[in-house]
């Protein structure tokens, strides 16, 4: 099962380069404006089914979903994750824009997850992507993907214009659980990393950022003040910086152990070759940047210090690579299925 999540995801990342470098062919052939050019636009909105990073996404949070019925036939798994992964992705562009929606959906992952751990681990366990052991608590490759649902979730919160300081916080509670519930040291410490770099640079925002105050008068920004610099970004700065401290005591210490390839590696191996050609395009096409600076920071430096002590190093950064370039798939989806706008010739005064 595993081998056939992971080919569908290879291939949903082939598909995405092919897109993308079919977009990139037509914007040769536009002249641009200036020194920017801009992907271009399609009159006609596609499916929501053509969401290839939205199905990322989905599929792997459904992935959970055969732990349910850990004892049925390798068929009934497979039809149930895609039937999960329909609906997920259905949820996610029933919400105002898809970072929202990935946000949503990769928040019911992270809880479920979280909830799980409380109560036996039994979806850490019978996952597709689950240890498949005895004890009780998260993998690697699912508190990998728990940092990661963190970080969408993080967008998610940004773009809905929350308080920059609750993602720090929320990094850092997630960075305490995987400390206390991951199975090995390296999801505690790769999680604090990735938190305390978030916590920093939010830190920093604080001390800088102008806030804009808006009047009534046409929602229209009229004065400029600075944010106080007084003792509570101290208490916050403390605060933060003591819960990835925690999460390191938790962890322990690590232990980097040898891991022998085998199949499962090469098709992540495909993965992280696909994915990064597929990045590379998108920055060659000055796209690719799909979150703010901040979360890509945090996200590189968690998936680095992630592997960098795992026992299986490949596939924690294939799953980072992966997700990723999904959430470049879904910017790029959502400015490809934009009208453009046709606006009606006037003539004979101002009616």
């Amino acid at each position: 099962m595993v081998a056939a999540l992971l080919i569908g995801w290879l291939g949903l990342s082939l598909w995405g380069v092919v897109l993308l470098w079919r977009a990139g062919k037509r914007l040769q052939r536009i002249p641009a404006v200036g020194s920017q050019a801009s992907l271009p636009t399609s009159r006609v909105r596609p499916c929501w089914l053509s969401d290839w990073g939205g199905w990322v996404v989905a599929s792997s949070v459904a992935s959970l979903i055969p732990a349910v019925v850990p004892d049925a036939a390798v068929v009934w798994h497979a039809l149930l994750l895609v039937a999960t992964s329909l609906a997920l992705v259905r949820l996610c562009h029933a919400l105002d824009t898809l970072a929202l929606g990935n946000g949503v959906v990769a928040g019911l992952g992270l809880l479920a997850l979280v909830l799980d751990s409380l109560s036996g681990g039994v979806w850490a366990r019978e996952g597709v992507l689950g240890h498949e052991g005895s004890s009780q608590g998260v993998g690697e490759l699912y508190g990998a993907l728990a940092l990661l649902w963190c970080l969408f979730v993080c967008h998610a919160w940004l773009r809905i214009e929350g308080n920059p300081l609750g993602v720090a916080y929320l990094t850092g509670l997630v960075a305490l659980w995987l400390g206390w519930k991951g199975q090995t040291p390296a999801l505690g410490w790769g999680s604090a990393v990735s938190a305390l770099t978030l916590s920093l640079l939010v830190l920093q925002r604080e001390l800088t950022e102008r806030r804009r105050v808006r009047l009534a008068l046409q929602n229209q920004p009229m004065r400029v003040v600075r944010l106080s610099k007084g003792a509570d970004l101290a208490v916050h700065g403390g605060l933060l910086l003591a819960m990835s401290a925690g999460a390191l005591w938790l962890s322990g210490i690590p232990r980097v152990q040898a891991h022998l390839p085998n199949l499962q590696e090469l098709l992540f191996a495909l993965l992280v070759v696909v994915c990064g050609a597929g990045i590379l395009r998108a920055r060659a096409l000055r796209g690719g940047v799909p979150m703010p600076p901040a979360l890509q920071y945090a996200w590189l430096s968690g998936t680095i210090a992630t592997a960098a002590l795992a026992t299986q190093p490949l596939s924690i950064v294939a799953l980072g690579m992966l997700l990723y370039w999904a959430q470049i798939g879904s910017a790029h989806w959502q400015e490809s299925q934009r009208r453009v706008p046709n606006f009606p010739l006037r003539g004979g005064g101002d009616k």
